[in-house]
This record gives C-alpha cells, sequence and structure tokens, in this order.
C-alpha cells in the first residue's frame, strides 16, 4: 500500500482486496485510475463503485493485468480513514503504560463520552486525515508519540466546559503536530526546549500550513515554547533544520496532498480567527509539551505520575500555567490529593515574599524551611544568625527558569507560617 497525492494506491491484489473487505467499504469505494491488461486493454473502468463480483472477476484474471489498485478519494474513504485513526489514538488511553494519560482520561465519563467525536472530527480533510494515515501505517512508534502529545494538548482543556469556538479539537490538534517535524531517527524521544525546540518547531510550522491547519492551532504551535523552561542535567536534542527538511516523511507532508479538499462537513470548521479559543489553545500546548519533556526525563518510572503532578501543580501556583486550566487537570489524579495540597500550600506562601521571587521553600517537595535565595538581607522577613548552608545544587522541581545553587542563604520568616499550615492540614 503507497499513500500517493491522490489517495491510497495497491500494488497488490490481495492487500486491496483485504484492505476493501477489512473495512467494509464496498459499494462505497471506486478506482481514480482504470485497471488495464498487459495489451493496454480496460478490464475495470475508472469511477466504478468496487463490488464483491468486481473483485471475483480481477481474481479471476489475476496474473493477466497490471496489479495497481488507485483508491479514489471520497466521504466514505475519509470516513473509514477518520475511524482508523481515532481508534488507533484512543488506544493510547487504554495502554496502562501510558501511566499520565491513562490517569488524565480514566473515571470522567461526563467529559469522555464526546471524546471519540472530537478525535475522528479533527481529521476533517482529506489532506490531514491522509497525511496522519501514511504516519500510522509508515511510523507507528512516532505516530504513538504525536498521539500521546495530542491527548496531552486535549487532555488540558477536556476536563471542563468552555464557551469557545473549537477549542477542544484546535487543542488536540495543536498536540498532534508540535512535534510532526521530528521523526528522523526517533529525534522526538530526545529533549526538546530553548533553542531546539525553536529549530523543530519552525519546520513543524511549515508543514502544518501545508495541511492547512487553522491559524488558531499555527499560532499555537509557533508560540507555546516561549515559556523557556529547563530540565535539570537534561540536554536538549540537537537540531540541524536542512537534515530534518530532506528526511523522506517531511518530504512527502511539505508535499502536500495535491489535492483540493471538499468543505468541511462541519460549518464552524469555517471562521474568522478567535482570539479565546487560541489562548486556550496556546495555553494548553505549553502544559503538554511540560508534561511530555518531563515525561521523557524522568528515570523514576514508578512515581512518574505523582512527581509530574506535584511539579506541575507547583509551576501553577507560581503563575506559570493557567489555573483554569491545571486545577481540573489535577484533580483527576484523587490518589494523590494529600502531595498536590502540600505543594500549593508551599508555592502559597513563596508567593507572599516581598521580593516576589526570593523566597524559596527547601528541600523541595516535603518542605521544612525556607531561605532567601536571592540573599535579600535588607527585607525585614530576615532570620539573622540561622543562614542555611546548601551543598548541592537543587532541582527546582519543575520550576520554569529557576534553580538554587550551592552556597549560603539567610533564612526567611515565612517559614513559620508554613510549618503552621502544613500542620493544621496533616492534623
Amino acid at each position: 500500500m503507497k499513500i500517493t497525492s491522490a489517495g491510497i494506491e495497491f500494488l497488490e491484489f490481495n492487500e486491496f482486496r483485504n484492505f476493501a473487505v477489512d473495512y467494509d467499504l464496498l459499494g462505497s469505494v471506486s478506482l481514480s485510475e482504470p485497471v488495464v491488461d498487459k495489451n493496454g486493454n480496460i478490464l475495470i473502468k475508472e469511477k466504478v463503485a468496487i463490488k464483491e463480483n468486481i473483485l471475483k472477476k480481477l481474481e479471476g484474471l489475476e496474473g493477466n493485468y497490471i496489479p495497481s489498485f488507485k483508491l479514489a478519494m471520497s466521504k466514505d474513504l475519509l470516513k473509514m480513514l477518520r475511524l482508523v485513526l481515532s481508534k488507533a489514538i484512543l488506544s493510547r488511553i487504554d495502554d496502562r503504560s501510558n501511566e499520565f494519560i491513562f490517569h488524565l482520561y480514566e473515571q470522567n465519563a461526563e467529559r469522555m463520552a464526546s471524546l471519540k467525536g472530537i478525535i475522528q472530527n479533527s481529521f476533517y480533510s482529506k489532506t490531514v486525515a491522509l497525511s496522519f494515515f501514511r504516519i500510522l501505517l509508515s511510523h507507528k512508534e512516532f505516530f504513538n508519540h504525536l498521539a500521546d502529545f495530542g491527548l496531552l494538548s486535549l487532555g488540558a482543556v477536556i476536563q471542563k466546559q468552555y464557551g469557545f469556538k473549537m477549542v477542544n479539537r484546535y487543542s488536540f490538534l495543536a498536540g498532534l503536530c508540535a512535534d510532526i517535524a521530528v521523526s528522523k531517527e526517533g529525534l522526538y524521544r530526545q529533549s526538546f526546549f530553548g533553542s531546539s525546540l525553536t529549530s523543530a518547531v519552525s519546520l513543524s510550522i511549515e508543514i502544518a500550513r501545508k495541511l492547512n491547519l487553522p491559524e488558531e492551532v499555527i499560532s499555537a504551535i509557533n508560540n507555546h515554547g516561549n515559556s523557556n523552561f529547563e530540565i535539570p542535567g537534561v540536554n536538549p536534542a540537537n537540531v540541524n533544520l536542512e537534515d530534518l527538511r530532506k528526511h523522506q516523511l517531511n518530504q512527502d507532508l511539505l508535499a502536500g496532498s495535491g489535492m483540493e479538499d471538499d468543505a468541511s462537513d462541519d460549518e464552524e470548521e469555517a471562521g474568522e480567527y478567535v482570539d479565546n479559543t487560541a489562548e486556550v489553545t496556546l495555553d494548553a500546548l505549553k502544559i503538554a509539551r511540560y508534561i511530555m519533556e518531563n515525561l521523557k526525563a524522568t528515570n523514576d518510572k514508578e512515581h512518574v505520575s505523582e512527581k509530574l503532578l506535584v511539579m506541575f501543580t507547583y509551576n501553577a501556583e507560581k503563575g506559570l500555567f493557567r489555573k483554569d486550566l491545571a486545577d481540573p487537570m489535577t484533580s483527576r489524579f484523587k490518589e494523590f490529593d494529600h502531595a498536590i495540597k502540600r505543594i500549593r500550600i508551599i508555592a502559597e506562601i513563596e508567593n507572599k515574599c516581598k521580593f516576589q521571587t526570593s523566597a524559596w521553600a527547601y528541600p523541595k517537595p516535603k518542605s521544612s524551611q525556607i531561605l532567601c535565595k536571592d540573599r535579600n538581607y535588607e527585607c525585614p522577613w530576615i532570620v539573622n544568625g540561622w543562614d542555611l548552608r546548601i551543598i548541592t545544587p537543587q532541582d527546582p522541581f519543575g520550576h520554569i527558569g529557576t534553580a538554587l545553587e550551592v552556597g549560603t542563604y539567610p533564612k526567611c520568616a515565612l517559614e513559620e507560617e508554613l510549618h503552621a499550615k502544613i500542620k493544621y492540614t496533616e492534623s
């Protein structure tokens, strides 16, 4: 089977027959070009619905014709592609090894009832459906990565009802396409932040435009790296943009489908740029990127969800992610309520700092002390004579752009409030 610029082509009769039968396409698809014998005589005309009698005719004549079966794109074929793609994506939720995504979506029936429709409708055009069908067939592991990214981004918005147009679909598409350019040699398994993310995103945007994705989606992909987060002890991927551009899958995607897409059946698909939708889509993708990169980097697979949730909650409380997106997500993880409640208290007390970012609870996440990271000795909350010496660099625990270096730091009086609140919540 080959994904061509016009649709799907089969070079073997058995493969063509199995495809038509397995996906229940008999009577609903037709060939875009005739089947001819070796003398050029037409055996099966183009644009004739493929039925069982035609398959039997071809089977009886096998060896007497050129085995080239080109399926013309149709609404029925597009519907089938959408079903296959959505099934492959939904299977990622049921994979218990995909722990974080499984937790994010489990036991949330009030929102999940519409999940299948959201994902199917995201493949609204022939171009988008054929492109991802190509990736599913030829790059299954990479497809799973893109699917996980899309589910993380969608998971940030599907937990509550938004009144913004297409926000669920666009958030899913933004996650699905954010890494679409980095399949080469498993590059997507490496970490992306800083300049490596900027380079990869630039090519992903080119591909997204070839797929004719909505501007809200393209804008989110373009801007979601602005958080400038880093992961301690992790080196980002080395991205050679020209090498990526030459990769065969990217060449195929950049070439486009070569076909005109019919108008979408969904009247909401067309329309002007919606600022509210674009803003939520961008924030959802920022969350998905943060989670995805930390999932890649963690070595503690057994406790990955708890650690990631605590890190994510801390950063949301520090204002780095939208709380109206973050809080419904963290509420899905009931078994970690205690850890989440504790880190929220820590972030809340740090936020009372007279110098905004100087207060640092230590050690995270089970903090028992608070020091002044920026050594603001003029602050009235400094506790003189009780300086703390840090002998090893401290993991910022996911706090974007912040780390605690080796050195001596003054103690902060906010520590008393920390002790009081932690004691109260645990009593």
